[in-house]
């Protein structure tokens, strides 16, 4: 069995495209004592579909209309709590809308937010990433802006709203990393080049460490490049089977990216050192080159200075267009430093959770978040967004506040205007 081994701020990754042995999925949550608050914790769940408008699953068989919402019931469903959720993580898939447009996810009966959820061009097949506090009922309110769209929601976790939820055990804490490539099939020895074949999998083994057996999972940018058909990528633990649900969902000859928090497994092989190295696996429909980047860990709650999240109604911050946040498009090479409003910039506050937006970029680029004002931090080789020329895309990032609560944004190459939201904050507890 051969191995990729690339050096990370954060340590080792190992990389084999062969069959591990099935290991034990990572520690169980720790069982929680009164004295314990589970406040703000995330708890993955195994991906499970909600809503498909195609097959009239949780929403009516149809496609929604311009100006049209659906009511989503997420409480009680596909493993998620029916009480004491304060926020789940979903991923959004628009395939086939009619017009260039926009679905925003907010929480239910809560006045509509001048943010957007997922960005896309007429005839697009993608999906994003996204954070959203539950609303009424425990539903979420689907809308969108422009022409007729199929919408799919999956779940993939929730945050705890308060203590009620105990009783399930220690939920995770949040620990960003420093932006770090973890796996590039373009420049993966055993393919000499090639792309991954379309039905293959690929198990990853990201080593942390002392925090290696305090891993439920890890919070990665899966980016599809140059696929040769319309296809998707599923990334999970890799116990079990693979589950029926997709993370990156991408059209032909496009380069597609996703956030995705990812349950791992404890691996337990020859090529597992330290033990406990988490691992997870990624299964693509289409043959395609793979970029994985990591950003961050969900510990097993008994790591020390983890982060609680908060979520927030959607909220606006960046809008280079109209001058909020920052003004005027960003040029070739452009860095600039954002500064969240004071109640999502405090000391406590150490990552928000957020929408990103490219807006009609003038040549392909890539757009990359990290802190601001940490020395020496220099740029991370990780991508959060890879937009194409005209394209209006968006990417959730978990972008982590440098030590004066600020976060940098750079664009690669040509000109973009960048529109930031944020859904929550990550706060020292």
């Amino acid at each position: 069995m051969r191995t990729l081994r690339a050096l990370l701020g954060t340590g080792v990754a190992l990389t084999t495209a062969c069959a591990l042995t099935a290991a034990p999925a990572t520690a169980q949550p720790q069982a929680a004592s009164a004295a314990v608050d589970v406040t703000g914790t995330y708890y993955p769940v195994a991906p499970a579909r909600l809503m498909d408008t195609r097959a009239g699953l949780g929403a009516p068989q149809a496609t929604i209309g311009p100006s049209g919402q659906v009511d989503l019931q997420v409480a009680g469903r596909g493993g998620v709590p029916a009480s004491g959720v304060g926020a789940v993580v979903l991923n959004v898939t628009i395939t086939g809308p009619t017009a260039d447009g926009f679905v925003t996810v907010y929480p239910a009966d809560q006045p509509r937010p001048n943010a957007s959820s997922v960005n896309f061009a007429k005839g697009w097949l993608g999906s994003n990433n996204v954070t959203v506090k539950l609303g009424s009922g425990g539903r979420v309110s689907v809308f969108n802006r422009n022409g007729d769209t199929h919408v799919v929601v999956d779940v993939i976790g929730f945050y705890a709203a308060d203590n009620t939820l105990a009783s399930r055990g220690m939920g995770s804490f949040y620990h960003p990393h420093r932006p770090s490539r973890i796996y590039d099939s373009r420049t993966d020895p055993d393919l000499g080049g090639r792309k991954r074949g379309a039905g293959s999998y690929l198990h990853l083994t990201r080593l942390l460490g002392g925090d290696n057996p305090h891993t439920r999972a890890l919070v990665l940018n899966i980016t599809v490049v140059d696929p040769e058909q319309d296809g998707f990528v599923t990334a999970w633990s890799g116990a079990g089977e693979r589950p029926a649900v997709s993370t990156v969902n991408f059209r032909a000859d496009t380069v597609t990216p996703n956030l995705a928090i990812v349950q791992t497994r404890a691996c337990d092989g020859d090529l597992c050192s330290p033990e406990g190295a988490p691992t997870f696996s990624i299964y693509t429909s289409a043959t395609a080159h793979i970029v994985v980047d990591g950003f961050g860990m969900m510990d097993d709650g008994t790591k020390l200075y983890g982060y609680r999240f908060q979520p927030l109604h959607p909220t606006r911050i960046v809008d280079s267009r109209t001058g909020l946040g920052t003004a005027g498009a960003f040029g070739a090479g452009d860095i600039r430093k954002v500064t969240p409003p004071a109640a999502m910039g405090t000391t406590e506050d150490v990552a928000l959770a957020m929408n990103v937006t490219a807006v009609a970029p003038t040549g392909h680029t890539v757009l990359t978040v990290w802190p601001a004002d940490w020395p020496d931090y220099g740029i991370p080789e990780a991508s959060n967004l890879n937009p194409a020329p005209g394209q209006t895309v968006s990417g959730a990032v978990f972008g982590e506040l440098g030590p004066y609560g600020k976060f940098n944004v750079r664009n690669h190459a040509g000109s973009v205007n960048v529109v930031v939201d944020v859904a929550g904050r990550f706060y020292r507890s």
